[in-house]
């Protein structure tokens, strides 16, 4: 039990998804950090996480390595609006399943995790990078005008 006025860990957490809070933070912020870091940081928001932070930023064709701050107003919508639907849908997704939850969550996901198949917007294959000690997958046609990332991995073991 936690003492009066002590929120414990949700004390950390930021603002939900779908709250003016986060909108504002999307629409009027000028953070620098690159999107996938912010999607994936339960202080800036909470509950989105490395696989819906793939298929947000998929949805709504940006690249992993943008800046929240260089977006334009029109790409800052895009991925407000993608932010909603991808939530959304995943968790009609989620009331759908029977037979209580698997031992990982998301099978169901765009692009996360499933580098090498075809995009299932354009048809290129998916590809994969090295980033932040974690993996992300994008569509190098789709979300960075058909540039393919350096993948840090690959890099150091070059040098």
């Amino acid at each position: 039990m936690l003492a009066e006025g002590d929120d414990g860990p949700r004390g950390k957490l930021g603002p939900e998804p779908d709250s003016a809070g986060f909108e504002r933070f999307v629409v009027d912020g000028d953070d620098t950090r690159r999107v996938h870091t912010i999607l994936r940081d339960q202080r800036t928001v909470a509950g989105i996480g490395r696989g819906y932070s793939d298929d947000i930023l998929h949805r709504a064709r940006l690249s992993p390595y943008t800046s929240l701050g260089a977006l334009p107003p029109e790409d800052r919508r895009a991925l407000l609006d993608a932010v909603r639907d991808v939530l959304a849908e995943a968790l009609e997704i989620e009331r759908r399943r029977t037979g209580g939850l698997p031992t990982k969550i998301g099978d169901h996901f765009t692009v996360h995790g499933r580098y090498g198949t075809p995009c299932p917007r354009c048809g290129d294959d998916l590809r994969r990078i090295s980033y932040e000690s974690h993996e992300v997958t994008y569509c190098p046609a789709c979300q960075t005008g058909g540039k393919v990332l350096a993948d840090r991995r690959l890099s150091r073991l070059v040098r």
